[in-house]
């Protein structure tokens, strides 16, 4: 509006001055220019306020990975205990040991409950759900982030498939054919009583050692998944920290 008034004012001068184009432009030239700074300063005053936010999480990340690389210990200490265990009532209905059904009876709390692969992450699944992948100036870390983001995905399908079978397989079996107030429970303590569980049975019963068979396989693969990832912290804790070191 400013530089259309100087224009019909120069237009409609009543000395008739010589209408000055250049001083136009320039000024046009200025006020063009003022809005582009205004505007990249903004723009890098954005960025740089979400650059910061990105860097705060990674920190936090870091934390978080080095917090599961030292519980995941633990869990690779659980997993191998659950192993064992397997093995041992797998060799008990293999030989056919019913002499052994006293240990049997201390060995089924293994198949009885879901585990999880999945390890507990959440700053950084709300990393990835705030988009910020892309925000990460080192390709090696930016891609070894996405790759985990997809092995996240995996791991909660399997261990949703591994509730599930638990719930609709394993569950249901033992209800129908074990007294809960006969074996060992880890969690629960259980009334004495009610009908008498005759374990003999289960030495030739097809479904209970495909059950127990099929956890020891589920059991080390979880053990599996739970080594790779501590691989993979390890890996990506030293890349976190070129990264954040680089700031």
């Amino acid at each position: 509006m400013a530089i259309s008034n100087k224009i019909n004012h120069y237009s409609n001068s009543g000395n008739r001055r010589k209408f000055n184009f250049k001083y136009v432009l320039a000024e046009i030239f200025l006020i063009t220019a003022g809005i582009l700074i205004a505007l990249g300063i903004d723009n890098w005053n954005n960025n740089r306020i979400e650059q910061n936010e990105v860097d705060k999480y990674l920190i936090e990340i870091k934390k978080e990975l080095e917090n599961n690389i030292k519980w995941s210990t633990k869990r690779k200490i659980n997993f191998e205990k659950k192993i064992k265990e397997n093995k041992r009532v797998l060799n008990i209905l293999n030989e056919n040991n019913k002499d052994s059904i006293v240990i049997l009876k201390k060995l089924l709390d293994h198949i009885n409950r879901a585990s999880s692969q999945k390890p507990n992450v959440p700053i950084f699944e709300e990393f990835l759900n705030q988009d910020f992948l892309p925000k990460i100036n080192d390709d090696e870390l930016r891609q070894n982030l996405k790759a985990y983001k997809i092995g996240l995905e995996m791991a909660e399908i399997y261990d949703e498939f591994d509730r599930e079978e638990v719930r609709d397989v394993v569950k249901p079996f033992m209800l129908e054919n074990i007294n809960y107030g006969q074996i060992y429970y880890s969690t629960l303590k259980f009334e004495e009583g009610g009908p008498v569980t005759d374990f003999s049975n289960l030495f030739d019963n097809l479904k209970f050692y495909n059950i127990v068979n099929f956890r020891g396989a589920r059991l080390k693969s979880q053990l599996e998944a739970i080594n790779f990832q501590s691989i993979w912290m390890k890996k990506t804790i030293s890349l976190l920290d070129k990264e954040l070191k680089n700031k």
